[in-house]
Order: structure tokens, then sequence, then C-alpha cells
């Protein structure tokens, strides 16, 4: 199923900086791409695979916005599964946990 939204909003279950973020998604092999420092914003991660949501890492450490516009959810919570084993840090959704 697409989603007809344009992001959804999880969070950490602790706080992780975004060096720490940047140096564990490194290991991702499979999953390339770029990191965008955007100050106060925070942090941007944009995927080389449009298949793969872009994620905004807030500059708080907690707050994720992750862009599912025209993405497969199931692909979106599967990646989302992946990036909590690779951080080892749970991350909760409104009625979700991944882990």
């Amino acid at each position: 199923m697409l989603d007809d939204f344009n992001y959804k909003i999880v969070e950490f279950e602790r706080k992780l900086s975004a060096e720490e973020i940047q140096e564990k998604m490194k290991s991702m092999k499979e999953t390339p791409g770029t990191f965008t420092p955007l100050g106060d914003r925070g942090v941007r991660w944009s995927p080389d695979s449009w298949e793969l949501p872009t994620i905004y890492f807030a500059d708080d450490g907690i707050t994720i916005e992750i862009v599912t516009k025209d993405l497969d959810m199931g692909d979106v919570e599967e990646f989302l599964c992946n990036l909590a084993q690779v951080l080892d840090c749970k991350i909760f959704g409104e009625h979700l946990e991944y882990y």
C-alpha cells in the first residue's frame, strides 16, 4: 500500500547525537545515502534509492520525521526496523514500536 500522506513522525527511545547516528548508519552498506546538516533543524539523510524514505533527524536527538509520500508502507516499516537495529535504539510511532 502506498502512503498518501507526506510524512510520519516517530521518536527514539533515548537521545542520540547526529554524529552517533551518522557513524552507525555508515555500516548500512546496502542503503547508502547522504547526510546534510540543517543547522537548528538537525540533519537530513537522503538515500541514494528512491524506494527508501528521506529522514530528518531533529536537533533534539529524539524526534524523527520520515518522508513517506508515494512509498510502500511495508518497505518503510521494514527500513525502520533495520534502522532501529543498526542504531541499537527502539523507535516508537503512534501505535508501533520498531526494533
